[in-house]
């Protein structure tokens, strides 16, 4: 009797009338794969020519689709992210907090095990004992081929990744969760022949004295312990041991599927193996390139390593390291794994490039939480003490791998808006102040003959909002942000046609550690007096002499009278935290004084009927642009809502932060789509959506 799938004499052979062969079986599932993978090449093709002619487009609206391919291709976009960005409320247990993916992936993964499933159990009869030995056989063929497709999906240098236009963060997900078919498979494969031999009361000898029954129970268990681990509130415990683990585990697996397998299939596991080796290779000969100082002698004198990096202590427990003279080309919102064996060593950790290329460093904002982000701390705040004065201390070597990270380049779109949940903003300031450089150097250049035959950016209106917990999280970007507003308001002085928006606006949610009066220096705009309110265009281009105006008010936009005012949870009449609110329409909002949130806002200047009258009576003076800070939550639906109504062309939504944060405007974009009815007739353009992931 035969008991293992090792001792089926050949994989051709067919299990009755007008059933494939177990070889076919295997062929079919990577057609169905290989099927899936060229769907979302085609778009990432497609998506990339839509990029290239929007700007190239000199029509007033390059982002709006203009023929009727790319119209057809809008609408059915419009409908599978309605379908795909979908995302249900999160399920509260007893203090847990439950949140599900979006239905896109659910959805793939839901169609890759009814295929699995389907070519497991194809016209054979699981009730006839007679068919548990073919079940037992076709499980474990069907088992093995899903291998590649796990490491394929898991790889840094990630082949598919290339061809789709994803990031390795994004296929993670779908690596998880095909390893977790692969288990179900591989639990089907032994409880089938364990069926089989328990008629005759037989599992316990296999177990003891069969080798290959032996080695398939060991790869059994090594993969049962690998999905266990792999659930994020396990892997989140902590990160650099399920790195080692994983690696550990995975070497057991391999070996142990290799010793299990019959020589037929073993091509299966070979693959794998060379994907593995393909990544290592790939990532090592590339990190030697970015880190070898021979490779970059323009940034060295006589140093053997390229890059050395500065430790800075921020309020938050946050830690800036700082990279000069970088020896890699990056994008806006990629990231880099970061190594400095001196002060944590033999860890190497994930962090989002907070800088853009144009600054010629590499900056990283990293808060404190455990293991390696708490030792950079803890060595940026010892050296802080020990130097004090404001010095720095010499840079420690680093080294860095990457980049990595892929978004479609948002200097396609009409209409960008941006949300950030604290250290979500290392990610979203870069992409923003990426497009008001291209602002800037399109403005610069339409004065120059002859013009560019393409524009650098087809963007008409930015939106950006930053959702923080305390006011000094804001020293983290304040030169950045006061920068790009400088730019865009140097542009609309020296260009009168430059009708560029943007808007930013920053929600403190709570501040717990300061009390009233509360005032600190930055040089953002963000309460203008009247004599401030407006300037003419010779004054515009001097506004970096007033820049260092104090943050007093809640919100400049805001015209609630002092006093605590109950507009939300957490408001206490005498005063307590009321950060909590949730703000439908900053235009109209009201705040309340709180121990958390300091004073009490001061109605705007900007309401006044004759500052209205003064601008309408002098067309040539311009409003200086500011952030707006206010003391609340937002409301993704509202903020996103309002550019849309406002947009000529496909807009782009991009968000990371909290999972809490990033499900909201999911299911904001959604309604808002349907609500819209976008692409169906209405004439709303497309609303493509970005979420960052955040966290482990």
């Amino acid at each position: 009797m035969s008991m293992s799938m090792g001792d089926m004499p050949a994989g051709s052979m067919s299990m009755g009338d007008g059933v494939p062969s177990l070889f076919t079986l295997q062929k079919m599932y990577w057609a169905v794969v290989g099927s899936v993978i060229g769907a979302a090449t085609l778009v990432n093709v497609l998506d990339r020519v839509i990029a290239s002619h929007r700007l190239r487009d000199s029509s007033l609206t390059p982002a709006k689709p203009k023929s009727l391919f790319f119209n057809l291709y809008a609408t059915i976009t419009a409908t599978a992210r309605e379908v795909s960005y979908a995302t249900p409320q999160p399920l509260q247990l007893r203090g847990l907090t439950i949140h599900f993916p979006p239905l896109g992936p659910v959805l793939i993964m839901l169609a890759n095990l009814i295929v699995v499933m389907v070519l497991c159990f194809y016209k054979l009869n699981t009730l006839d004992p007679w068919a548990w030995e073919n079940i037992g056989y076709r499980t474990g063929f069907i088992a093995i081929c899903q291998l590649p497709l796990i490491f394929l999906l898991a790889g840094r240098q990630n082949i598919i990744g290339f061809l789709a236009g994803m990031s390795y963060v994004s296929l993670n997900w779908y690596h998880r969760w095909v390893a977790r078919t692969l288990w179900l498979t591989t639990t089907i494969h032994m409880g089938f022949w364990f069926r089989d031999w328990g008629r005759w009361n037989y599992i316990t000898y296999q177990l003891y004295n069969d080798p290959l029954t032996k080695r398939g129970f060991a790869a059994w268990v090594i993969l049962t312990f690998i999905v266990i681990t792999s659930f994020a509130p396990i892997r989140r415990l902590s990160y650099e041991f399920f790195v080692i683990q994983h690696l550990v585990t995975f070497l057991g697996f391999i070996v142990a599927v290799w010793m299990h397998a019959p020589d037929e299939v073993k091509t299966w596991v070979w693959i794998p193996i060379g994907l593995v080796v393909f990544d290592r290779v790939a990532r090592y000969t590339w990190g030697a390139y970015a880190n070898l100082a021979i490779f970059h002698r323009k940034n060295t004198s006589n140093a053997l390593w390229a890059h050395s990096a500065t430790f800075t202590p921020l309020p938050g427990n946050v830690t800036c390291v700082t990279i000069e003279n970088p020896g890699i080309r990056w994008e806006p919102g990629q990231h880099v794994f970061l190594t400095c064996h001196s002060v944590v060593p033999l860890q190497c950790h994930p962090f989002t490039i907070a800088s853009i290329p144009e600054d010629n460093k590499m900056k990283f904002f990293i808060r404190a939480e455990n293991g390696g982000t708490r030792r950079f701390f803890r060595y940026a705040s010892n050296s802080d003490s020990l130097l004090g004065n404001g010095q720095v201390m010499s840079g420690k070597t680093v080294f860095i791998e990457g980049p990595y990270g892929s978004i479609r380049p948002l200097r396609q779109f009409d209409s960008v808006i941006l949300l950030a949940g604290g250290m979500g903003a290392t990610f979203t300031i870069p992409l923003l102040r990426d497009v008001v450089s291209a602002w800037k150097m399109d403005s610069n250049d339409s004065t120059q003959i002859p013009a560019r035959i393409a524009r650098l950016t087809a963007t008409k209106r930015l939106r950006f909002v930053w959702v923080i917990k305390s006011r000094s999280q804001l020293t983290y970007f304040d030169s950045e942000l006061q920068s790009l507003l400088t730019d865009v308001n140097e542009c609309r002085g020296t260009r009168s046609n430059f009708e560029k928006e943007i808007e930013v606006s920053i929600y403190v949610t709570c501040d717990e550690k300061l009390d009233p009066p509360f005032s600190v220096s930055l040089p953002l705009q963000t309460q203008s007096p009247p004599e401030l309110e407006t300037f003419t265009q010779d004054e515009i281009k001097n506004i970096s002499e007033k820049d260092n105006i104090s943050i007093h008010s809640v919100s400049s936009k805001s015209t609630s009278t002092p006093g605590p005012v109950a507009t939300g949870r957490g408001c206490l009449p005498g005063g307590g935290c009321c950060c909590t609110t949730q703000i439908e329409d900053e235009e109209i909002s009201t705040t309340c004084a709180c121990t958390c949130s300091g004073p009490a806002p001061v109605q705007s200047d900007k309401a006044a009927p004759d500052a209205k009258s003064h601008r309408s009576e002098d067309p040539t003076r311009k409003t200086i642009i500011s952030p707006n800070i206010v003391s609340g939550r937002p409301t993704p639906r509202t903020i996103i809502r309002k550019v849309l109504e406002k947009a000529e062309g496909e807009s782009a939504v991009v968000v990371c932060g909290p999972r809490g944060l990033a499900d909201d405007v999911r299911r904001s974009v959604v309604s808002l789509s349907d609500e819209r009815a976008v692409h169906k007739g209405t004439g709303a353009q497309g609303i493509y959506l970005h979420v960052e992931n955040f966290g482990l």
